[in-house]
């Protein structure tokens, strides 16, 4: 296993041991979530840029993306706001056979647009895991060009053409990662790395060497793939942390915070641009306050990227643009009798970032 410190701080390391995959999925494929107000969740997923699929009366929603997967959320009608889980995509039929004998569970059709087969799994913190194969994809819906020219004070390479995109949902190509929190990091990033190959690219630990915060990215060989496609943080109950999108630069990041800003929903944290990861941010919060982000311009890793060890702080968190916000930092006030891994967190966030910050 390749291990770098890529952090100037010295502090114990204790390396990420990571077991041999049952299989090795390869990308998110969708999330699903239940609504209690489906017509108003559907009209936040719009106005961030998903496209509702043909619906059926009663049934599930279900909202694409620009790119090529036949759905990137499931709305569930339901008593109770909640996420269920989502599907990670398969390279195989062979991986799907190979993962239900390894677990002792069944091969089963999928429900949806797109069809296909699942493998259903159950996390260590009750959340739904699907592994799919064989779903028809969708043609790619157009958008404008990227904006690949830039100038510089030593090259001009943007000529006669002004940059005048409109304010419009930043246009949403697929789910990017989704963020978890659960009550063990160690018994988590295990099962995770041990069903699906999933592979350290940096982990965030408290000044003891503990874990606390992952970000795993999928094991590809010798194709790219994005930094994260997983981030782990224990806390104190399992939660959804975000969902995170991938958009096409960071002019479509910031036009469709225009937007949803216009559209009167609540910006969350960004514009910024993350640390570990490098993407460009903007998070929001939907009808219920669950986080959404639009990224763009992310780290793209090998399998022969090794696992950085950093020390964990909120100026780790992100690079520049405000500091996270309230609603994310611990209370000032440390309780007493707290357990010494969740005291050494809160003090890790609390710690000022930057010298003209609170």
């Amino acid at each position: 296993m390749q291990t770098g410190d890529h952090s100037h701080e010295q502090m114990p390391i204790r390396p990420i041991e990571r077991p041999e995959p049952i299989v090795r999925a390869r990308s998110v494929a969708h999330v699903v979530l239940e609504r209690s107000d489906v017509e108003k969740m559907a009209q936040f997923l719009i106005d961030f840029g998903f496209h509702p699929c043909e619906a059926t009366l009663g049934q599930p929603r279900h909202f694409r993306g620009h790119g090529t997967f036949p759905y990137c959320v499931e709305l569930v009608p339901s008593e109770r706001d909640a996420f269920v889980g989502f599907a990670l995509a398969a390279d195989s039929a062979e991986d799907l056979r190979t993962l239900a004998d390894a677990e002792g569970v069944p091969i089963e059709a999928c429900v949806g647009p797109g069809g296909g087969m699942r493998v259903r799994l159950t996390d260590p913190d009750g959340r739904r895991v699907d592994f799919i194969h064989g779903f028809s994809t969708v043609a790619p819906m157009e958008t404008r060009a990227a904006l690949l020219a830039v100038n510089t004070p030593m090259e001009k390479q943007r000529v006669n053409a002004p940059v005048r995109t409109p304010v419009q949902p930043a246009p949403v190509f697929r789910i990017g990662h989704v963020v978890l929190q659960t009550t063990s990091f160690d018994v988590t990033a295990q099962w995770y790395m041990r069903r699906f190959g999933f592979i350290p690219s940096d982990i965030n630990s408290l000044p003891d060497g503990s874990p606390m915060l992952g970000f795993f990215r999928f094991d590809r060989g010798a194709e790219p793939s994005d930094h994260h496609s997983l981030a782990i943080l224990e806390g104190p109950e399992p939660a959804l942390l975000h969902i995170s999108t991938e958009t096409l630069d960071i002019e479509a990041v910031g036009q469709g915070h225009q937007y949803l800003r216009a559209q009167g929903w609540t910006p969350h944290w960004g514009i910024g641009r993350h640390k570990l990861g490098s993407q460009v941010f903007d998070y929001w919060q939907d009808s219920v306050g669950d986080e959404w982000e639009h990224y763009a311009d992310g780290d793209v890793m090998t399998d022969q990227f090794p696992t950085g060890y950093h020390p964990l702080n909120r100026g780790g968190l992100w690079s520049w643009g405000d500091d996270i916000p309230d609603s994310m930092r611990p209370d000032d006030d440390i309780p007493e009798g707290v357990h010494p891994k969740v005291k050494a967190f809160i003090e890790a966030l609390q710690e000022p970032p930057r010298p003209w910050l609170r």
